[in-house]
């Protein structure tokens, strides 16, 4: 009788390459496109993606790992950049941080905003030269033309993987301002999270806990956490 044929196990590794490393098991190597693999700036971000390709196992796509995807997003950036750099500016005009509840809302909840959020604006003026006007409502308002050239200036002047970093984060916060200063190092993804859900930490606590708010919190808790690690590990030598 035949034995059983073995599987052999799914052993992705990382190899140096011109530019970078990829990541890749036997002959195949990720990649963005047919022919194209994914050369990512350090080791310690190959190894994490390797790390992550073979807890998910071989038939994963790489959309779906989500440092993978970060990544392969960065490659993209290199093509798309303007409109990227483009769309996290339109944040500028309508940002967390910048509209505060009015005078009809509870004191505890304003006293929240201001201290979550005033350090936050002091940062953009002193560090980046954006002072940012706060409205008190939901009034639209239109910032100076000083002070989105003072963020253009600090978008564009991101390496890809920050450009990305800061993509994901001002898409989860709903704030450019917040996303730049995670990027920046000026704070971390749980002072991020914690500014970002200001509002509805606030409700839950005066109405009760909501489960499937707390789960949509807890996914902005984690894709910050990715952001910041993928940031990190996009740095490490």
């Amino acid at each position: 009788m035949a034995k059983p044929t073995e599987t052999a196990p799914f052993e992705p590794n990382v190899a140096e390459t011109a530019g970078g490393f990829t990541v890749g098991a036997g002959k195949r190597r990720i990649s963005t496109a047919p022919g194209v693999p994914l050369v990512l700036p350090t080791r310690s971000l190959a190894e994490a993606i390797r790390d992550e390709w073979k807890a998910a196992g071989p038939r994963t796509r790489l959309g779906q790992l989500r440092l993978g995807n970060l990544a392969a997003a960065t490659a993209a950036a290199m093509v798309d950049r303007a409109h990227i750099e483009d769309t996290l500016l339109s944040y500028a005009e309508t940002d967390l941080v910048c509209y505060w509840s009015g005078d009809e809302a509870p004191e505890p909840l304003r006293g929240r905003q201001a201290s979550a959020w005033q350090p936050m604006l002091d940062w953009a003026r002193t560090t980046l030269g954006a002072d940012l006007k706060v409205a008190r409502g939901i009034v639209p308002m239109r910032q100076e033309a000083a002070t989105l050239a003072a963020l253009r200036t600090a978008v564009t002047s991101l390496s890809p993987a920050e450009l990305i970093a800061l993509r994901m984060a001002s898409a989860v916060t709903g704030s450019l301002v917040i996303g730049l200063g995670l990027v920046r190092g000026a704070w971390d993804a749980d002072r991020a999270h914690a500014a970002a859900v200001v509002d509805e930490r606030f409700q839950m606590e005066r109405w009760g806990i909501d489960l499937e708010a707390e789960v949509a919190l807890e996914a902005k808790r984690r894709d910050l956490a990715d952001a910041a690690r993928f940031l990190r590990l996009s740095r490490e030598a």
